[in-house]
């Protein structure tokens, strides 16, 4: 679809297959690419030949269709389940966009509590935040919400005991 050559399209096999497995891809310009992986072998010598051959046996066996077929599946149930929590819990308390896909929802907590005070009173009580600061370089009100990996059951607990200590 780049007609220009101004776009590098970057994917991953990190965030849905192994966090460990240390294998991506970039597509753009040869010459491009040619000075990315000059880069890439002078920095960390490239990828595991193993990694690589797990990999590409795993995309050619159509494993890997069906396996996202299947993620992309899982994560919708997820997804929807936290959303059902968020307007339970912090309709009144906070603000949200259903997201079309990834693993996080972000969410605006409304009431002027201070995320630097609400991370070690949600932390105390078992549950991690992730303050949307660390993704922006400035403070703000936002708290980036994963539904990807806990177990349903501890994202409800935690979507419900967040919103009480807010409401507290």
């Amino acid at each position: 679809m780049d007609k220009n050559g101004d776009v590098l399209y970057i994917g991953t096999m990190s965030k849905v297959f192994a966090p460990g497995i240390r294998i991506g891809w970039i597509i753009g310009p040869e010459t491009v690419i040619e000075r990315l992986g000059d880069v890439k072998m002078q920095t960390d010598y490239g990828a595991s030949s193993i990694s690589q051959l797990i990999t590409a046996e795993w995309i050619s066996s159509g494993l890997y269709d069906e396996y996202m077929k299947k993620l992309r599946h899982d994560l919708k149930i997820r997804r929807d389940i936290a959303l059902d929590m968020l307007e339970k819990n912090f309709c009144d308390i906070g603000a949200w966009n259903k997201p079309k896909g990834g693993f996080y929802i972000w969410l605006r907590i409304m009431n002027n509590m201070s995320i630097e005070k609400l991370f070690p009173m949600a932390y105390k009580e078992g549950i991690l935040i992730n303050p949307g600061s660390i993704y922006d370089f400035e403070k703000n009100e936002y708290i980036r919400l994963s539904y990807s990996y806990a177990s349903i059951d501890d994202l409800k607990y935690g979507i419900k005991k967040l919103a009480d200590i807010i409401k507290q």
